[in-house]
């Protein structure tokens, strides 16, 4: 008879000059004098129950399933499924999901309009994603896509909001006047300066990218009117040094900076593996230092300009505590152009993430794929302290290359808690009150 699982952990401790107890399943932080830290450090049995009388654990059972399926809420549309750029690391072949290049008919875009507003309630919102490859190679569908959807949306009563991922190098006037007219989050891929970016983010005959893109983006950046703006940064192995390359982006105009690590790819010599996460994490901790010292020097007014910092503290702020890592397949499913529905945007194409057709949507399967994935359904994350801040990691980086980098995320998460009451006594303007967050 096989021995019986050890419980899931229900506190951590969090170390730093400020004492903490996280309670896992509520997600809440507790400061604590130092003696009883020690104490609960060294296993002390008194000290334990004296936590648990303060802070009783949770109902283990409180994510035993995912409950009802809603309608999505938001969708990825595909409508380009080409690139004119080679980016070395890119997960999803040029945007081809190995198949053939093709593009997204406006027949199919409005179908999937359609549904998504269908199932959005009044004063509710829905959210229209335009993703690639670059989908700025299929602008007609695009911005025709936008006109449907806001109009359609004020003939039901509902809101409605757009993204759109893009290289940027493609991005024209009327692009730039669509992106300002609507409640537009534009997310641009660009991984650093010039050299930095030129080096993985090149086009078809080598050239790089950065110049257009920054060009392209410059009006926008100046003058943005109702859309927001980001940029994403792939973060390679052979460049780990975050703080310079959000540094880099900042001074090219750019408001808001989140930065990922290269998990995937068909350029293993760019994935990030071993002795990496351990100074991945050194360069994440780099550049969240630099960014407190931007805003104890400017001030809060802006807000977080590294995004990696500013929502970790977001979500500890509100006691975030999830049993899935995102939205995907529950209120986010992606479209391909033929208009069948995949687990979300980095899983078109395959048979095993898919979950039915616009008319068709497939609940079991969207069940099938979600329940086994709860993070109290399987391990290593049913045994992990940091399981309900993280969400057990990308269902799809997870399916390809497993786990590599928990440390990275339990260290980074560690890092965040630590600091969250310092920053919160600092820089209070930073953080909204849990009755203004919780508020529709």
């Amino acid at each position: 008879m096989g021995a019986a699982a050890a419980a899931p952990p229900w506190f951590h401790l969090v170390p730093g000059d400020r004492p903490q107890v996280l309670a896992v399943a509520r997600s809440a932080l507790f400061e604590v004098t130092s003696s009883l830290y020690d104490e609960l450090a060294s296993g002390d049995p008194a000290a334990h129950a004296e936590l648990a009388a303060a802070v009783p654990p949770a109902d283990p059972s409180q994510f035993g399933d995912v409950g009802p399926l809603p309608p999505p809420r938001a969708i990825s549309l595909n409508v380009a499924q080409a690139c004119n750029l080679a980016c070395t690391y890119c997960y999803a072949d040029e945007g081809r999901f190995h198949g053939r290049s093709r593009k997204m008919s406006q027949a199919v875009a409005r179908r999937a309009v359609d549904e998504l507003l269908a199932g959005v309630v009044p004063g509710e919102r829905g959210l229209v994603g335009f993703i690639g490859g670059e989908p700025l190679l299929n602008r007609p569908v695009v911005h025709a896509t936008v006109a449907y959807a806001a109009e359609r949306a004020a003939r039901l009563g509902v809101g409605v909001g757009f993204s759109i991922t893009t290289n940027g190098t493609l991005v024209d006037a009327s692009d730039v006047t669509l992106f300002r007219s609507q409640p537009f989050a534009v997310t641009v891929s660009v991984d650093g300066g010039a050299a930095t970016h030129d080096r993985h983010r090149s086009r078809h005959g080598g050239a790089g990218s950065w110049q257009a893109t920054i060009a392209n983006l410059r009006p926008l950046l100046d003058d943005p009117g109702l859309s927001r703006v980001s940029a994403r940064a792939t973060v390679t192995r052979d460049d780990l040094d975050v703080a310079r390359r959000v540094a880099d982006i900042a001074a090219a105009g750019f408001g808001e900076i989140g930065v990922s690590p290269a998990r995937t790819g068909p350029d293993p010599s760019v994935v990030l593996r071993g002795p990496d996460w351990a100074k991945y994490l050194d360069g994440l901790v780099g550049a969240a230092e630099a960014e407190l010292d931007r805003l104890r020097r400017e001030g809060p007014s802006w807000g977080f300009q590294f995004s990696n910092l500013g929502n970790a503290l977001g979500e500890i702020h509100r006691g975030t505590c999830r049993p899935l890592p995102c939205g995907s397949a529950y209120g986010y499913l992606s479209v391909d152009v033929d208009g069948n529905y995949a687990t979300c945007h980095r899983t078109v194409g395959e048979d095993r993430f898919r979950m039915g057709a616009i008319g068709d949507l497939d609940d079991a399967a969207r069940r099938a794929f979600l329940e086994p994935r709860l993070v109290d359904r399987q391990e290593p994350c049913r045994s992990c302290w940091a399981r309900y801040l993280c969400g057990g990691g990308c269902h799809a980086e997870v399916d390809e290359v497993g786990r590599e980098g928990c440390d990275m995320i339990r260290g980074w998460l560690d890092y965040c808690l630590s600091r969250y009451p310092v920053v919160r006594a600092e820089l209070p303007e930073l953080f909204p009150s849990i009755q203004e967050v919780a508020a529709p």
